[in-house]
């Protein structure tokens, strides 16, 4: 059987909250981004090489999915060290996909940079539910009764 206590300090209260609300937006950005596929899709593949818009096109069809799986497994709380490494790749790929536009094309750097920064913010604060978010809380118990 699975106990999930009820938090009773401010730190725990704190921890819960902010793991459901991090992962409740994630998860919605994920499911905004296929909602508006075409226009995402476009925005990944936008002034690359030819030979990257097939691995960029599908990276397009990736990313809202591990937003969307990883975004589901931090609301719930379980397998956060799967969870971590899920969100981590999506959030860790976004400023790196968005600087390799620069190098590769003719698109400026400062355009790019206040993506790139939300991006970092996304992960400050993903960072902040790790830390915070105790993994042992929701172990299964054994039973007794066998």
């Amino acid at each position: 059987m699975v106990s999930i206590p009820c938090p009773k300090t401010s730190k725990d209260i704190l921890a819960l909250l902010l793991r459901i609300s991090f992962g409740f937006s994630l998860l919605l950005v994920g499911i905004s981004h296929y909602m508006t596929f075409e226009g995402f899709k476009g925005m990944t593949v936008d002034g690359l090489p030819p030979y990257l818009e097939i691995p960029a096109t599908l990276w397009a069809y990736v990313l809202p999915a591990l937003m969307i799986i990883g975004g589901g497994m931090v609301v719930v709380g379980r397998y956060m060290p799967i969870a971590t490494w899920i969100v981590g790749i999506a959030l860790g790929s976004i400023p790196v996909g968005m600087l390799l536009k620069p190098v590769l094309t003719g698109v400026s750097l400062s355009d790019i940079m206040p993506m790139v920064i939300d991006s970092f913010i996304w992960m400050i604060l993903f960072v902040l539910v790790v830390k915070l978010t105790s993994f042992g809380e929701y172990e299964e118990e054994e039973d007794d009764d066998e």
